[in-house]
């Protein structure tokens, strides 16, 4: 009767295979669980983010019970504000970065108003402003920097300065209402990079919250919640992400649609189409298994 010779070598090959495949898997969605396992904070604190501390800019809420001299500045509730974290810095991984204000109604008559946007760099230079007429109807409103206007890419590791500005008077400048920040570009690591072109735009937004890139974390939830309004998931995410920073009375406020042409101008990495993610997640997958001893 021939006999079976059982080496111990195919017993640990048997055994090592599925746990190649598991550990496989595991790396490749293993990492966006330990990445999303904070998410959206509930209170917005990186201390690796500090502004500078000559700020002297503007704050970013105007106080609401500020009356102008000119009545067709006067408004009753939320004020005119800024939606930045509670230092006025917002951090950002785009060349050109949507900007994001609350404009109250000035008027019961949904009356326009003039309103203002400057950017100035580090040193106080001013190199982009833009004026425009508003609908008179209160909103959060996108204040988007444009790649077409000869206005250069922000700089890595270098803070700006902008304000934005609703001009009550023409003819007297000193009744202007203003609020601001500060913006500061910053490039990504190349591992947040990769999960980031990996990931769902919903998880995009849980990742940059969790890397404190705040302008990125807004841009990506405000587009999301154009695209799905009554998603109450994105409602939930929204109303996080404003408490986290102390603007959570804003939460309910209507976002303002922009033109699809100003939707470029969120400077947002491209993302991948669901096939696309699922054949860098297969690739990744492979790469694990091959370098698997």
């Amino acid at each position: 009767m021939p006999h079976t010779r059982f080496h111990f070598g195919q017993l640990a090959l048997f055994f090592s295979l599925p746990l190649a495949l598991s550990t496989g898997c595991f790396t490749l969605f293993g990492i966006h669980q330990v990445l999303l396992a904070q998410g959206i904070p509930e209170l917005w604190e990186f201390q690796e983010y500090e502004p500078p501390s000559d700020i002297g800019r503007p704050r970013r809420t105007k106080d609401a019970t500020t009356r102008s001299l000119s009545a067709s500045c006067d408004h009753n509730g939320k004020p005119l504000t800024a939606l930045l974290p509670p230092n006025q810095l917002g951090v950002t991984a785009a060349e050109y970065p949507t900007l994001f204000v609350y404009l109250p109604a000035f008027s019961t008559e949904a009356l326009s108003m003039s309103v203002e946007f400057v950017l100035e760099d580090q040193n106080g230079k001013e190199i982009y402003q833009m004026s425009f007429p508003t609908s008179g109807i209160s909103g959060i409103v996108a204040l988007g920097l444009p790649a077409r206007a000869g206005l250069l890419p922000l700089q890595v590791d270098q803070n700006y300065y902008w304000r934005f500005t609703v001009i009550c008077n023409d003819n007297e400048r000193s009744q202007d209402i203003v609020v601001g920040g500060v913006v500061r570009r910053v490039r990504l690591e190349a591992e947040l990079q990769e999960q980031l072109m990996l990931a769902s735009p919903e998880e995009q937004v849980q990742l940059y919250a969790e890397a404190g890139i705040w302008h990125e974390a807004l841009s990506t939830l405000v587009q999301l919640r154009r695209d799905q309004p009554t998603d109450l998931k994105l409602v939930a995410d929204w109303e996080k992400l404003l408490k986290a920073v102390e603007l959570g009375d804003i939460a309910q406020e209507p976002i303002e649609p922009v033109p699809a042409t100003t939707l470029r101008e969120l400077d947002l990495p491209q993302l991948p189409s669901e096939e696309e993610r699922g054949h860098r997640q297969q690739a990744t997958g492979n790469s694990n298994l091959n370098s698997t001893p």
